[in-house]
C-alpha cells in the first residue's frame, strides 16, 4: 500500500517542475520586455542596446537572444505587448457599439485613446523615435497595427463630419492633429508640472484633458450647414 501511494503521487512532481519552468520563462520574458520598452523609449531602435536591456532586467545577455533571437525580434515583441492590447480593446469597443452613430463611436474611441496615452507614455516616446525617419521597423508597424486603426478612425470621422458633428478637414490630417494634442502634454510632463503646478497624470487632470481635447474636434450640437450666398439681383 505504501508503494502504491508513492507511485500515485509520482507524476505530480514532473508536472510541478514543468509549471515552475514555464512560470520562470514567462517572468524572464516579462522582465526583458519591460526593460526593452524603457530602453527603446529612451534611445530609439538604433540607439538601444540589448546588453543594456539585459543589465536593466537583471539578467544575462544570452537570455535576451535566447528568448527573442535579435534586437529586431525584441523590438517587435515590446511594441506588440502594448499595441496588441490597445488594438484588442479598440476592436472590442467598436464591436460593442454596433448600431451606434459614428460620432458617438468616435467620441468613445477618442476618449479611450486619451486615457491610453496617459498610461503608456513610453509607447509615445517609442513612436516619436520610429516615426521620425523611414525604416523597416516603421514599415512593419504601419502594416501590422497602425493602418488598421487609422483607417477605422478615418471612416468614423467621415461619418461624424457628414452629420455635422466633427470639425471639417482631411480625416487623416485631423487624426495626426488629434494625436499631437493628446500626447504632447504627457511627453512634456515635467515642463507642464512646473508651468501649471499640476501633474498631467493626476486623474482630475486627465478627465479635464479628455474634455478639452474632445471639445476641440467635436461639434455638439451639430454645426449648421454653411449659408448659401445670396444672388445679386
Amino acid at each position: 500500500m505504501r508503494a502504491t501511494a508513492q507511485n500515485d503521487g509520482a507524476p505530480a512532481a514532473p508536472r510541478k517542475r514543468e509549471r515552475a519552468v514555464q512560470q520562470r520563462t514567462l517572468d524572464t520574458r516579462r522582465k526583458i520586455i519591460e526593460a526593452a520598452i524603457e530602453e527603446f523609449a529612451r534611445n530609439g531602435y538604433e540607439g538601444a542596446s540589448t546588453r543594456t536591456i539585459a543589465t536593466n532586467a537583471g539578467l544575462q545577455h544570452t537570455l535576451v537572444t535566447y528568448h527573442f533571437t535579435s534586437k529586431e525580434g525584441l523590438w517587435r515583441e515590446a511594441i506588440s505587448s502594448i499595441l496588441a492590447t490597445y488594438r484588442a480593446a479598440f476592436d472590442a469597443r467598436l464591436e460593442g457599439l454596433r448600431g451606434v452613430d459614428d460620432a458617438t463611436k468616435l467620441r468613445l474611441i477618442h476618449e479611450d485613446f486619451i486615457r491610453f496615452g496617459a498610461s503608456n507614455l513610453d509607447f509615445h516616446r517609442i513612436m516619436a523615435h520610429v516615426a521620425a525617419s523611414p525604416s523597416p521597423q516603421l514599415d512593419w508597424l504601419i502594416e501590422e497595427y497602425l493602418r488598421h486603426t487609422f483607417d477605422a478612425r478615418a471612416e468614423l470621422i467621415r461619418g461624424a463630419q457628414k452629420a455635422g458633428r466633427y470639425v471639417e478637414g482631411d480625416p487623416y490630417h485631423l487624426e495626426y492633429i488629434f494625436i499631437g494634442a493628446v500626447t504632447r502634454i504627457y511627453m512634456l510632463a515635467s515642463e507642464v508640472e512646473k508651468i501649471m503646478g499640476r501633474s498631467p497624470f493626476d486623474p482630475e487632470f486627465i478627465d479635464e484633458h479628455v474634455r478639452v481635447c474632445l471639445g476641440l474636434f467635436f461639434r455638439d450640437p451639430p454645426a449648421a450647414p454653411p449659408a448659401k450666398a445670396k444672388r445679386r439681383p
